[in-house]
């Protein structure tokens, strides 16, 4: 039961930051944090998608709508906020869900599905390597390590 409740709450986890990253996306003027937030929107949704046949196979369905509902009332309530904090509230989020991805990497029930929650870590660890760069903690783009992942770079295209 623990690695279907954890699938579960991951695949919501992701629809909620596509739905939010998305709406945020849409009401950004600043052209190079709308162009973040719009990849950001590809990370999760590609992330997301990668699950879906773990919770086909498993019998999992998600209340998809009223996951999007929540972002939108979430976004309505970061919207206004700065920037830097803003990026600073993800490393809570980032940390709870990388311990549950690295959980689900045991749980695995095989090789397949390993695969995928191990794609589901490195979907986090870039996230990481986002919030660094884009508060000016490390050099480089903020985006290109969540675009070389691959599933990332397959629905980017």
């Amino acid at each position: 039961m623990e690695a279907e409740t954890l699938w579960l709450e991951s695949y919501e986890g992701e629809v909620l930051g596509e739905a939010l990253f998305s709406r945020l996306a849409e009401r950004e003027d600043d052209p190079e944090r709308r162009r973040q937030l719009q990849v950001l929107t590809v990370l999760e949704r590609s992330t997301k998608e990668l699950a879906t046949p773990v919770l086909a196979r498993r019998g999992l369905t998600c209340d998809v709508e009223s996951v999007r509902a929540a972002a939108f009332e979430m976004a309505h309530a970061v919207v206004a906020l700065p920037w830097a904090q803003f990026l600073g509230s993800f490393q809570p989020v980032i940390s709870e869900y990388l311990a549950r991805y690295r959980r689900l990497v045991d749980l695995a029930d095989d090789g397949a599905e390993r695969a995928i929650a191990e794609a589901y870590v490195q979907h986090e660890l870039a996230l990481e390597t986002f919030l660094r760069r884009a508060l000016g903690e490390e050099p480089g783009d903020p985006t290109d390590v969540i675009l070389d992942l691959p599933h990332v770079a397959a629905a980017a295209t």
